[in-house]
């Protein structure tokens, strides 16, 4: 097992784990660069934030699209494509003769994000044995947090030593750099392609596998909620506390640091006692955290709620990926990773929504209540009905 896990990572480091990481320090680097690149040419905090916003609209828009494009072409031509789009946008973004330009070019760097990370996930799927894809994937979650330090830090030392353009110019050359290693190692498609579901086939096909996403798929909502949760609500039940901005960045450091130090066991964990080994613990753990939020009025409460966070975040690393491309059927691949992409997206987005709806109406320990309820339930479906996807060898 051991040397199988071994050559898995060998034959993934040249097209996947390289070009992931060099296309995800600029993306990440993006997301601090472009709010600010609006404010330094004179756009306001609205048109800042609003700038991440029609990105994350790009990237839900293309999920199911991007399905049906890798499904025609097949994975390594997707990931060409839309590594080849993201560094065209960071250019345009650079280039562009004002801030307003910004809102289409976001639409399409988030339509390139989305086609690059599901044509990923077909890649591992096609490539790799289920016994295989916990820990590579567990190790792709790890190089994007590894991405999400080194992002920030570089792109800002570049943009303030050179200024935003050329941050972004080198954040596309980063981009290229990483379709040119996809280009040179990665393989075509490990099976011949079936004829890609047509537009008007699609209800149909989700209507057949309507109870892998009504149970899977509401697991992968679950989780990708109660992940987006705790990062909106950590900071501010901090200060609703009363803790100041230092005290609050390190409780948030602290819970992504123990984070770091668990995405790889977790993927050992995954690929050794099953998926539902980690899924189960990391969603209970999860709730009570949220739950507990709702009752923390001290430094030391929220502390270790981050840390409990963090175990929880950290047990999770990959298991929405890893449940994605255990489930998806050889001949749909590409249509049923698009709809599985569009289901935790819109958890993504569900986490802030409900949390900012339900602050307006009542307050912030309500929100930590309500979400935390909300994952109780979710830990039950995974309970209940989210059975294992390993497939263990004899």
């Amino acid at each position: 097992m051991t040397g199988l896990i071994s050559a898995a990572h060998r034959r993934m480091l040249a097209p996947i784990y390289l070009p992931g990481l060099l296309l995800g320090i600029p993306a990440q680097a993006s997301l601090v660069l472009l709010p600010l690149f609006v404010l330094d040419q004179g756009g306001s905090e609205a048109a800042a934030a609003a700038v991440l916003g029609w990105r994350a609209v790009g990237m839900m828009a293309m999920d199911i699209p991007a399905g049906f494009i890798a499904a025609r072409l097949g994975e390594k031509r997707v990931m060409l494509l839309a590594a080849l789009v993201i560094g065209v946008a960071l250019l345009a973004y650079a280039c562009a003769p004002g801030w307003a330009w910004f809102f289409p070019i976001a639409l399409l760097n988030g339509a390139g994000s989305s086609t690059f990370l599901l044509g990923r996930m077909a890649y591992v799927t096609d490539h790799l044995s289920n016994q295989e894809r916990g820990r590579v994937i567990a190790l792709i979650a790890g190089s994007m947090r590894l991405a999400s330090l080194l992002g920030p830090l570089l792109g800002g030392a570049l943009a303030h030593t050179a200024g935003y353009p050329v941050a972004l110019i080198c954040g596309s050359a980063m981009v290229l750099s990483g379709l040119l290693c996809i280009l040179l190692t990665a393989e075509g498609s490990a099976k011949n392609a079936p004829t890609p579901v047509g537009w008007r086939a699609m209800p149909a096909f989700a209507v057949e596998y309507r109870q892998v996403y009504m149970t899977y798929g509401m697991a992968a909502v679950t989780f990708m909620l109660l992940r987006s949760a705790r990062t909106v609500l950590l900071p501010l039940v901090g200060v609703g506390i009363g803790l100041d901005t230092v005290s609050i960045g390190f409780v948030v450091a602290v819970s992504a640091a123990v984070d770091v130090l668990l995405f790889y066991p977790a993927g050992l964990a995954m690929d050794r006692f099953g998926r539902r080994a980690t899924a189960i613990p990391s969603c209970v753990l999860f709730s009570a955290v949220l739950l507990s939020l709702a009752a923390a009025d001290s430094y030391a409460d929220l502390l270790c709620a981050a840390v409990a966070a963090g175990v929880a975040n950290g047990l999770s690393t990959g298991i929405v990926m890893t449940l994605g491309t255990d489930l998806a059927p050889a001949a749909r691949r590409g249509e049923f990773l698009g709809l599985w992409r569009l289901l935790t997206d819109a958890g993504s987005a569900l986490g802030p929504m409900t949390i900012s709806f339900l602050i307006a109406a009542v307050s912030v320990p309500a929100a930590s209540l309500g979400v935390g309820i909300l994952g109780a339930g979710g830990s039950y479906v995974v309970y209940r009905y989210v059975a294992e996807t390993l497939q263990r060898s004899r």
